[in-house]
């Protein structure tokens, strides 16, 4: 049911006093076509592009490939499990059980193939939505050669035709590496690690855990990057306590979309001021974050508005 080792991490971190509070605004657009990657140590908008602009994005681990899918477009996969790479296979009648959204906590475990590339295995891929929200259509990959240096994926159109192979570079410094099937070539998009802290974008949340639903909020994927929620919003308490008892998570979610409401009386959204978020990074630096708004000053929605102190 769809509705809609690095040498940086051992520099010693400098003391500093608790910092002022920063405003900060990011526009995605009213539509959401926009992905925004934003430092919270730099104060900016590191990185930008359109949901048009990648599909799929890869990284390194010990058996496989991690897998990220675009999920702003609503995309998802059927690993079909065969490495049978002609496969003949009908994909418009793939039961919808057998396709898998994006998990979007990050989590990789034995249960979910959907954060997974195995060597060889053929995988349909449906590439959701265009920015005018029409089906794109499917496509068939598959990954056949893993090098320290770079990934080779075989890339063809949903029946198996017109094959391409494109090489995806594996680069040292960032965490993931980006590919647009609908162009076949590989497509960085986000910047190195270390510049960026929060992904501003549309993503595939699942409510209740299991319903998909396209929401705009804030990811953290990247594992640097670690969120701790609280409602206890007192900036002067926040500035200065003890942050070692806290459980800090790396789901990639744990900001997510809902610091704000629907309220079906007014037709807007609503901003829950009571959420504050605590974010530490591999490096030491500590920021907290309250989201203030989600419209700009002509009531245009997709405009994020937040406070960012660093600590």
């Amino acid at each position: 049911m769809l509705m809609f080792g690095c040498i940086e991490r051992e520099l010693p971190v400098p003391e500093r006093e608790p910092g002022l509070i920063n405003l900060a605004e990011a526009n995605i657009g009213v539509d959401y076509e926009t992905q925004l990657f934003y430092s919270l140590t730099n104060s900016k908008v590191e990185s930008s592009c359109e949901q048009k602009d990648w599909c799929i994005a890869l990284r390194s681990d010990s058996n496989f490939a991690q897998l990220m899918l675009n999920s702003a477009r609503a995309m998802k996969t059927h690993h079909t499990g065969s490495t049978n790479l002609a496969l003949d296979i009908d994909i418009e009648n793939v039961p919808e059980e057998d396709w898998e959204i994006m998990d979007p906590t990050g989590g990789v475990s034995d249960s979910t193939s959907s954060l997974r590339l195995l060597l060889n295995e053929l995988v349909l891929v449906d590439l959701g939505y265009n920015d005018a929200n029409e089906k794109i259509g499917s496509a068939r990959i598959a990954l056949i050669d893993i090098q320290s240096t770079h990934w080779t994926l075989h890339i063809a159109d949903s029946d198996g035709s017109n094959v391409d192979t494109v090489e995806v570079s594996n680069r040292d410094g960032y965490t993931w590496n980006q590919v647009s099937i609908l162009d076949r070539i590989e497509n960085q998009i986000e910047p190195p690690t270390y510049d960026w802290e929060i992904c501003i974008t549309q993503y595939m949340e699942l409510l209740d855990g299991e319903i998909p639903y396209l929401v705009v909020g804030i990811l953290t994927p990247t594992d640097r990057v670690r969120v701790y929620e609280t409602s206890g919003v007192d900036w002067e308490l926040w500035k200065t306590n003890d942050w070692t008892a806290l459980e800090f998570s790396k789901a990639w979610n744990t900001i997510g979309y809902d610091w704000k409401s629907y309220d079906l009386s007014t037709g807007s959204y609503e901003i829950d001021f009571d959420k504050l978020f605590c974010i530490q990074t591999d490096e030491g630096r500590e920021f907290i974050m309250r989201m203030l708004d989600f419209y700009d000053a002509n009531g245009n929605k997709g405009n994020v508005t937040f406070e960012v102190l660093e600590r």
